[in-house]
């Protein structure tokens, strides 16, 4: 067999499995047009819609949006204390907790029990230390 019959078989071969390999990836995705659609939306949606969709507040999206609220209103240097009722488990306070520093950074986010009244949770800026006598 010449060398370059050799070639056009392997080219050949090479091509067939391509074709069978994309052909099985057209089947198993969605239509070209859903697809270009949901990416149309990603693209044009804000950060903040981006944030609320995403996996760490799907379950909990009040409290992505109460965080990013504060988010726009506090400035930069100002502590938080999230504050969550007593009867709350412990890991699930603290995964609140760590929600809040990630959207809230910089600042520094502290968890606080208590009353909360009617939702789930408060959010509050830690109130100014004042300034001792130097």
């Amino acid at each position: 067999m010449s060398p370059s019959l050799r070639r056009a078989a392997a080219s050949l071969l090479a091509a067939a499995a391509l074709l069978l390999l994309s052909i099985r990836a057209w089947e198993s995705v969605e239509p070209l047009p859903a697809s270009l659609s949901v990416m149309g939306k990603f693209w044009r949606a804000g950060t903040t819609t981006r944030l609320l969709n995403s996996r760490l507040f799907r379950r909990d999206p009040e409290l992505g949006a109460a965080l990013v609220a504060r988010d726009r209103r506090l400035p930069l240097g100002a502590d938080v204390v999230l504050t969550v009722p007593p009867s709350l488990p412990d890991a699930a306070a603290e995964e609140m907790r760590r929600k809040a520093a990630f959207v809230l950074a910089p600042r520094r986010v502290t968890l606080a029990r208590g009353d909360t009244g009617r939702a789930e949770f408060s959010i509050a800026a830690l109130p100014a230390v004042p300034a001792g006598p130097r």
